[in-house]
């Protein structure tokens, strides 16, 4: 059995499902579904309740795989509770260092490491030392370690860890900034290190509450978290990056939209939350992707992510009169008024519309006449010379929930066509993007879903499930990874970074095939595994040329295990 949990900003969905084989192929089988009010203030709280409501019935011992979708990692930083963080940066020359700096502390060190991986100029251990004894005495127990070309070589990052390790600095949280990807981009390598060393603790509290809970239910399965690639994590190796869980949430609606829509043409897909309204693309029924990195908290970072944009609006939006004129969102009081909320949401407009029908697989007990006394609340606000009745403010009010929306998703296309797009198997270099369909996942979808649609002028999709498809998309996501090899053959050196690997080359013939052998050995090696295909997302190589001699090749190539569904790939059948 597989069990596969979302935790959102209003709700906590969750799946269960079951396999067996049929015929001799394995067959995956939804079997139950599951809804509860996700309690902010205790994320473990509201995933344990879905999982104990999913396995009730059944023994816990048969339960072999567990995914999770949670926003951990991304309120932690949107609500900024963290505690301050030391970063300790190497630039070398060529940057002006305040422009480099972020966060509560910033220090530089006089080191430098040339873009071939050369170490030019060493640190001391006294400039170390001194650096790190300013952190301390500020109080500072979290520490990020980046240097600008520190995937070629990490000996000065290496060098700040063996200082503190044998000093005996006490520093809860240590993040060495080359271990973070194997793309260059220094600034870009400095969000990511602040945000994976803010994070950490957090991060690893939860997830060991998560494990002793599931061993006091003998569960004692694999655990993943889903990233937000699309991809899942074990719980254990997300330790070391927990950064690569932040947006899981719109990773798990795409990956849900890829399983549940069996249409291979190119759409829009439409997740519409309580909180906010995530949209993805499918092109050629593929998502599209963000190699070089999402954004973190406004900035470029180089966590690989699917393309997904979050717009503040959603079913719970708060509803409110501004100089006599109704407003919807960006932000959120609490749940409809209907459920208990102070504030008219969007879910009170469709419930007085008579557009939300009660669901047998969900407990929510609505009251339609709190819904009602909180939209007529809003009309003594308006303008007095409209004759506003209560129907009239439900339609304006989902009006301008469906017109955002759409607002939005014209807006996504048309820088998306101006520039080249990856989608998770290819680089599109003039993409064709015309969407033909919008798939609507979420619990105020199937309301909405045709109103924006029509908009659009794309056939609407509703697919079954569609209320709690995140949970589907964490369920059936396999494991993903990149592994980067980058040869310098004049200096005979050999990087396979995220496997750690920095070596001189013993091999006077390698070449791009051979750096094409070795990707796809260590991708396979890293995974522990060989059930999942590996392929090749780039391969260049470059001639180093000194004094009209060709001296050796600088080569670099990548590999990845892709996003996909772990039925699929093991050729089994999901039956939904």
């Amino acid at each position: 059995m597989i069990l596969g949990i979302d935790v959102g900003g209003t709700h906590t969905d969750g799946v269960l499902v079951k396999k067996e084989n049929t015929n001799s192929q394995m067959v995956y089988k939804i079997d139950s579904t599951n809804k509860v009010v996700t309690d902010h203030d205790n994320l473990k709280k509201s995933i344990i309740k879905v999982l104990d409501n999913l396995t009730e019935t059944i023994d816990n011992k048969k339960i072999e795989r567990i995914v999770l979708s949670t926003t951990l990692v991304t309120n932690v930083i949107y609500e900024e509770k963290y505690d301050p963080v030391g970063m300790i940066l190497i630039p070398g020359p060529g940057l002006n260092p305040e422009y480099l700096k972020y966060g509560e502390e910033n220090i530089i060190l006089d080191g430098y490491v040339d873009h071939r991986g050369k170490e030019v100029k060493t640190i001391s251990k006294k400039e170390i030392k001194n650096a790190l004894n300013k952190l301390k005495n500020k109080g500072i127990n979290k520490v990020a370690v980046v240097g600008k070309f520190s995937i070629r070589n990490p000996i000065q990052e290496q060098k700040v860890k063996k200082v503190i390790e044998k000093e005996k600095y006490d520093f809860e949280i240590l993040t060495l900034g080359h271990k973070l990807s194997g793309n260059l981009n220094f600034n870009r390598r400095i969000i990511t290190a602040y945000y994976n060393t803010a994070v950490s603790d957090v991060h690893h509290d939860f997830i060991s509450s998560i494990e002793r809970t599931l061993k006091k239910r003998n569960i004692n399965s694999d655990i993943y978290l889903l990233k937000c690639d699309g991809g899942t994590i074990s719980l254990n190796k997300s330790r070391e990056i927990p950064i690569k869980t932040v947006n899981s949430g719109p990773a798990a609606s795409i990956m849900g939209t890829m399983v549940l829509n069996k249409n291979k043409k190119t759409g829009v897909a439409l997740d519409i939350g309580g909180t906010t309204t995530d949209i993805g693309l499918l092109i050629k029924g593929e998502p599209a992707f963000m190699p070089k990195g999402i954004k973190i908290n406004g900035y470029p970072s180089l966590i690989r992510g699917l393309y997904s944009v979050s717009i503040p609006v959603g079913g719970d939006s708060e509803v409110y009169v501004e100089n006599r004129k109704i407003k919807v969102g960006p932000q959120r009081k609490g749940p409809a008024a209907a459920l208990g909320g102070s504030s008219p949401t969007p879910t009170d407009a469709l419930l007085v519309l008579e557009e939300i029908k009660k669901d047998k697989n969900y407990s929510f007990e609505y009251n339609i006449e709190k819904a009602k006394s909180s939209l007529l609340s809003l009309i003594e606000k308006l303008d007095n010379d409209s004759n506003f009745d209560i129907k009239t403010i439900a339609e304006i009010i989902v009006e301008k929930v469906s017109e955002k929306i759409k607002s939005s998703i014209i807006n996504i296309l048309d820088t998306l066509r101006n520039k080249p797009v990856y989608t998770i198997s290819e680089l599109l270099e003039s993409p064709e993007i015309n969407p033909k369909f919008l798939i609507g996942i979420g619990g105020p979808a199937s309301s909405l879903i045709d109103i924006i649609a029509k908009k659009l002028h794309y056939s609407p999709e509703l697919p079954k499930h569609s209320k709690v498809a995140n949970a589907v998309g964490a369920a059936f996501s396999h494991p993903t990874l990149e592994t980067t090899v980058r040869a310098d053959t004049a200096r005979g050196q050999l990087d396979i970074v995220e496997a750690g690997i920095h070596r001189k080359i013993t091999d006077k013939s390698f070449d791009i095939d051979k750096a094409e052998n070795l990707a796809k050995e260590w991708t396979l090696k890293r995974f522990g595994s060989e059930e999942y295909p590996v392929e090749i997302t780039t391969k260049e190589s470059f001639n180093v040329i000194r004094n009209f001699r060709t001296l050796g090749k600088i080569i670099e190539v990548k590999a990845q295990i892709k996003p996909g569904q772990i039925a699929a790939l093991k050729g089994g059948k999901i039956i939904l």
